[in-house]
């Protein structure tokens, strides 16, 4: 187990009276991806922000690295890259003279600018557009960009606010080959998105806020477990066997079609044995399968019966 490079206790924020974070609490380890999720206005990006130290009143403990972002606030923010929702560059410079300026208020060395700049451009598809004028960029390259500047120091831990927000969906693979690619490098992720198969795609785990409140955080099979989500095994014959009624012995059907089935089963049921069992009546009674196996729940699902609960309580 790796230790924490993320460590947030009892974070409050409160606008005019009004808690926007309410005792906030969880760790990121070094090297893992988290994907931050929840409604709008349920308090993400004002986390990310106080992070990235653009918001400084709040109590609790924000640190990372060991160091506290607010009483060791450039140690803190040496280790971390922020890419903001709605990335703000000017729009008179060029790509490449908007991100050397960046790079060299935030303190990157003339020689390392010189030489990821370029390597970033030409990794995320932008080398072309270099000479191009900020303002000419279509919202997606300007999103590219926005990763770009938070990507220039090489930091340990990436802060991104909807970074695939906007993207088309080969610009959204693209950043997430970018993401696996950073954390097998060994950089740390903490990013919004209310793109939910996108978080699913790249997150080790997440972390569901709802009205200032974290109320759960795992991987998404922690989360199916935790949630008590009912185990299903869809099958889906090519040609059904006989008699493809057996299916009602390995536990409740809940879906029937000629040739596609789902079975609810129990949670101490052994699922490998009941789908060992039900292949091998298939070909016994002159069926071939197409598809059989434990079906899922996504991210999705998983969202929408934490939301469903927490506003039955």
């Amino acid at each position: 187990m790796t230790a924490p490079l993320v460590q947030i206790e009892d974070l409050r924020k409160q606008y005019y009276g009004h808690p926007v974070l309410d005792g906030v609490t969880f760790e990121i380890r070094t090297g893992e991806v988290f994907g931050y999720i929840g409604p709008n206005g349920a308090g993400k990006t004002t986390t990310l922000k106080i992070l990235a130290g653009l918001l400084t009143k709040y109590t609790g403990a924000v640190r990372v690295g060991g160091h506290d972002v607010a009483k060791e606030r450039r140690r803190a923010h040496e280790l971390i890259g922020f890419m903001p929702q709605g990335c703000g560059f000017q729009n008179w410079r060029t790509v490449e003279s908007a991100l050397d300026s960046l790079g060299a208020l935030s303190g990157v060395p003339d020689d390392v600018r010189r030489k990821r700049i370029p390597e970033l451009l030409e990794r995320f598809d932008l080398l072309a557009a270099r000479r191009r004028k900020v303002k000419e960029l279509s919202g997606g390259m300007t999103q590219k960009l926005g990763l770009i500047q938070a990507l220039l120091h090489d930091p340990k831990l990436l802060v991104l606010d909807e970074p695939l927000e906007g993207l088309d969906p080969p610009s959204r693979n693209l950043l997430k080959d970018i993401l696996r690619e950073r954390q097998r490098a060994g950089t740390t992720v903490l990013f919004s998105s209310h793109i939910l198969s996108d978080v699913e795609d790249v997150a080790d785990r997440v972390g569901i806020l709802l009205a200032g409140k974290l109320g759960v955080s795992g991987s998404i099979p922690q989360l199916i477990v935790d949630f008590g989500l009912p185990r299903e095994i869809g099958v889906t014959f090519s040609q059904p066997p006989a008699d493809p009624g057996f299916l009602a012995e390995l536990g409740e059907v809940v879906e029937r079609k000629p040739n596609e089935w789902r079975v609810r089963i129990s949670d101490s049921a052994d699922a490998d044995a009941l789908i060992h069992a039900a292949v091998e009546r298939t070909l016994a009674g002159g069926g071939r399968l197409r598809q059989i196996g434990l079906v899922q729940p996504n991210l999705d699902e998983l969202f929408s019966q934490y939301v469903t609960r927490a506003h039955a309580r």
